[in-house]
């Protein structure tokens, strides 16, 4: 029998910081175009409730560990989205939320997966995600 606390854990962070709606964007990898500039490309767009937090302590002990900079926040989502991962050609996953509620949707790049539990079976993950300079056409 497996036991997912996460989801008891994620009932009582609601009663504080509700769960949004975001848009999970798939990385499928990328083209050339004739400027010879690489275009990301993407799997269709999936709707996902997110519990996007702003970085803990041990979070930004961790993050400064990893080099990471920018505007960054922490993502608990019921999903598998990557990380980016060079070896094995994986990576530039994206979700798409307002930094804070009534702001405009911005694109955050999924730069690190800190944690996955049973992915697959209800499972979820942990992610730092780090504000890109875009913003999603609206």
């Amino acid at each position: 029998m497996s036991l997912n606390l996460h989801t008891v854990v994620r009932q009582a962070a609601q009663a504080i910081n509700q769960d949004i709606t975001a848009t999970y964007l798939q990385s499928t990898g990328f083209s050339v175009n004739s400027a010879g500039q690489q275009v990301p490309s993407y799997a269709t767009a999936v709707d996902v409730q997110i519990q996007a937090q702003p970085p803990s302590g041990r979070d930004l002990r961790q993050i400064e560990y990893l080099n990471m900079q920018g505007v960054i926040r922490t993502v608990f989502l019921y999903s598998n989205p990557q990380g980016i991962n060079r070896v094995n050609a994986q990576g530039g996953d994206l979700l798409q939320f307002p930094q804070f509620p009534g702001a405009p949707i911005d694109n955050w790049l999924v730069t690190y997966v800190a944690e996955t539990w049973a992915v697959g079976q209800t499972g979820w993950s942990k992610l730092y995600v780090t504000l890109q300079t875009d913003r999603p056409p609206q």
